[in-house]
């Protein structure tokens, strides 16, 4: 499950209707997984506060986090990303950079003062090996297998879950490999066009209703398997 957008309302405050649902789905013996686009200590704090078992997703799927072993895994660097964004600086010049950029393993994060059509022209005028994706609150660089999705294959590995018995819930462009390749999954209804194009179902209700809402399915469908 997706954090921001998914999780929170547009502000970032957490809307208390998808902790109640996470909490639901826990007790009923469903793992959760946090899957955020922020770093891994932002994921593990959130985890613990909102009371979640299974593995965690950091940056973009670029960290894999096995919290029954305390193992984590790194699926990617960032060394394509500095260069992007080396090359970046030289056509906007003093781009700024997030306040966790530096503890990032697996790509660099910009803040919007630039387009992201306009980064993504130089890329491909560039030849740059990297993608840039807006997560709704900044512009992602990072290799484009670096992505929530792989590391969903990488949980599933992790847990011996099959993916066809994996359930994704998000709402932003970097949710859509993560809610392709799960079983089951669902855009809520603040979900960009890309991400409900990708689900399976599209909640009637945004935010954390609609998470409470994809959760009472996903129980039902435990229920009846």
């Amino acid at each position: 499950m997706d954090i921001d957008g998914t999780m929170t309302y547009g502000d970032r405050r957490l809307d208390l209707a998808a902790v109640e649902a996470i909490r639901r789905a826990e007790d009923a013996g469903i793992s959760v997984v946090i899957a955020t686009g922020n770093i891994f200590r932002f994921a593990e704090a959130a985890s613990i506060l909102i009371g979640t078992s299974g593995p965690l997703i950091a940056e973009d799927g670029g960290v894999v986090f096995d919290v029954s072993r305390e193992k984590m895994y790194v699926l990617g660097d960032r060394v394509d990303a500095d260069r992007g964004f080396a090359e970046l600086k030289k056509v906007f010049g003093n781009l700024e950079t997030t306040r966790s950029n530096p503890d990032r393993l697996t790509g660099v994060v910009i803040r919007k003062t630039v387009s992201l059509d306009e980064v993504r022209r130089v890329i491909q005028q560039r030849g740059l090996p990297i993608v840039a994706v807006d997560s709704g609150m900044a512009i992602h660089l990072r290799r484009p297998e670096v992505n929530k999705g792989n590391a969903l294959k990488k949980v599933s590995l992790i847990t011996g879950v099959p993916l066809a018995e994996v359930a994704a819930i998000g709402d932003g462009f970097n949710d859509v490999e993560m809610l392709q390749v799960a079983g089951l999954s669902f855009a809520v209804a603040n979900s960009v066009e890309e991400a409900k194009r990708a689900a399976t179902q599209v909640t009637r209700s945004p935010h954390g209703r609609g998470v409470a809402e994809a959760v009472e399915e996903i129980l039902r469908i435990s229920a009846r398997s």
